[in-house]
């Protein structure tokens, strides 16, 4: 009987160790499928999808990671959905597009003109002026320097007729890097593009600005 009641004793102990290890093993695997899961998802998220997408269809990505998208509202196709050129076509460009939008997306692009992004690199005084604003620097102009010039190449190229394949020319960009060696200017395809479409929408921002200012503005035509 004793040993009959030791060997019940020893299973009955096997038996609940074996269940106890069993029960850990699963909760262990259920933690790490939680951590996979969660890492797919996440990855799956990725960066946060601008709200201008709202506005356009989006078609499948290319081989690059890139959607073309074609306008909601007058149906245009953009062979490359870029945030900057999709917020310019409604802010600049699209005829069916409702005004509330045309105008949230005007303020959108003057915004983006008149407070570019910061340079990590460099931390000071708020309008601190420093030795390499006025002479070349062996390393990276700050941000906020490139921005400025490129505003300003923008301006010339628009307002002075130029076109702008000459900004890839090998003499232009002679030019360029004699006035500021650090300098690296934009290819044409930005020049025309992003560049473009953030300018315009800051001018034709500050035209409605100025046009609802008015008081007894008469709009009308030359004969």
């Amino acid at each position: 009987m004793a040993t009959s009641s030791a060997s019940s004793g020893s299973g009955s102990g096997s038996s609940s160790g074996s269940s106890s290890s069993s029960t850990s093993f699963n909760n262990n695997n259920k933690g790490k499928d939680k951590r996979k899961d969660k890492g797919k998802d996440k990855g799956k998220g990725g960066r946060r999808q601008d709200e201008v997408w709202v506005h356009f269809t989006q078609s499948e990505r290319d081989s690059h990671g890139h959607a073309s998208a074609i306008c909601n509202f007058c149906q245009e196709t953009f062979s490359r959905g870029e945030i900057t050129a999709l917020q310019g076509h409604i802010a600049n460009h699209c005829m069916e597009a409702p005004i509330n939008l045309v105008r949230q997306y005007q303020t959108v692009l003057e915004v983006k003109q008149m407070n570019p992004i910061p340079s990590k690199k460099r931390k000071g005084l708020e309008g601190q002026t420093y030795l390499d604003d006025f002479h070349d620097t062996a390393g990276p102009l700050p941000q906020g320097r490139v921005d400025r010039i490129d505003r300003a190449l923008i301006k010339f190229f628009v307002c002075c007729g130029v076109s702008f394949r000459v900004v890839e020319s090998p003499f232009f960009i002679d030019l360029l890097k004699e006035l500021n060696s650090a300098y690296n200017p934009p290819s044409r395809d930005i020049l025309s593009n992003r560049l473009l479409e953030n300018e315009l929408g800051y001018v034709n921002a500050r035209v409605s600005k100025e046009l609802d200012s008015m008081d007894n503005l008469t709009i009308g035509t030359l004969i």
